[in-house]
């Protein structure tokens, strides 16, 4: 008798996460890619790196059961509009052609986020990674988001808003317009440069992508471990702008006096400084939510999905 197998994926703006389980939600195998999203990368990579990451989950298995799997649950990032729907999901049904799916879910990665911390109808989920988005819903069937609409249009309080501050307050503290920084010594080390100066080429030839731009937020948590002023304010605004994302959820759905699940997510967010502050501001302003900070990654809520799906 041939086994079922389900399979998950997590594609974000830096990093494709992929599971293979079996039918009782045991993971067989996992993946790791390169982005999926195709705001951060083109078709033809986030392609490649779906199937990579899909590949590597299911080599353990034997050649025989590798031909077809009956659902697929994918959480995407950078996927907000009907339109970005249609788009991801002709390119990636494209991509898997060869796995033979039966039943393809493809849903906005902050669904998945939200279904692997809570199942309160109540709820409220932030993502800080490359990108930014704060998505909720309630035991009214109402659901709300914030920003997430890419780097040009927002992503305030992501990985790609404090790289971009790194830049500029590194260049501020070259000139004279702000008070000398670590920040300024980290560039220049992380480009291989003698002086800011020589930054413009740097950045501009080629201009950086958003996952680079992204890369440098670790030397402002660098900068920040050697007490440095301008790094604090720049965790310090990321701060507020998450919290100020999830405010107008909050709002949106009519949250504010209620019980909630408040569930944070996201390579940013794991950031000690920066945890700790939200979690200050949030128990302060609404004391009867619920801060959740999920033990597994956002993948295994595409999985909780996968296997609800198949017991219907």
């Amino acid at each position: 008798m041939k086994n079922t197998f389900y399979l998950a994926v997590d594609g974000g703006g830096t990093k494709t996460d992929a599971i293979c389980t079996d039918a009782s939600g045991a993971v067989i195998g996992r993946g790791l890619a390169g982005p999926t999203n195709l705001t951060s990368t083109s078709v033809g990579a986030a392609s490649f790196n779906l199937i990579e990451a899909i590949r590597q989950a299911v080599e353990v298995l034997p050649e025989e059961e590798q031909a077809g799997f009956p659902i697929l649950v994918m959480g995407l990032a950078g996927m907000d509009s009907q339109k970005e729907y249609e788009e991801a999901l002709r390119t990636f049904t494209n991509a898997l052609a060869h796995y033979k799916i039966e039943k393809f879910i493809l849903l906005n990665d902050s669904l998945i986020a939200l279904e692997n911390g809570t199942q309160n109808q109540n709820a409220v989920i932030v993502i800080s990674g490359t990108g930014s988005i704060c998505f909720g819903k309630n035991e009214q069937g109402q659901t709300a988001k914030s920003a997430g609409m890419d780097y040009l249009l927002a992503d305030q309080g992501s990985g790609y808003a404090i790289g971009r501050r790194v830049l500029r307050e590194a260049v501020k503290s070259y000139d004279g317009r702000a008070p000398k920084s670590i920040l300024e010594e980290l560039v220049c080390q992380h480009f291989k440069i003698a002086t800011i100066l020589n930054l413009k080429n740097e950045v501009y030839h080629p201009e950086l992508t958003k996952i680079e731009i992204a890369e440098l937020a670790p030397l402002c948590s660098e900068a920040f471990a050697q007490n440095d002023i301008v790094a604090t304010d720049i965790f310090d605004r990321t701060i507020a702008d998450i919290v100020t994302n999830a405010f107008a959820v909050v709002t949106k759905l009519g949250l504010e006096n209620r019980q909630f699940d408040f569930v944070l997510s996201g390579t940013v967010i794991k950031i000690p400084y920066i945890n700790a502050g939200i979690c200050q501001i949030f128990a302060s302003e609404y004391p009867l939510a619920k801060i959740i900070i999920p033990d597994g990654d956002p993948v295994f809520g595409g999985l909780k999905i996968a296997m609800r799906e198949m017991s219907k």
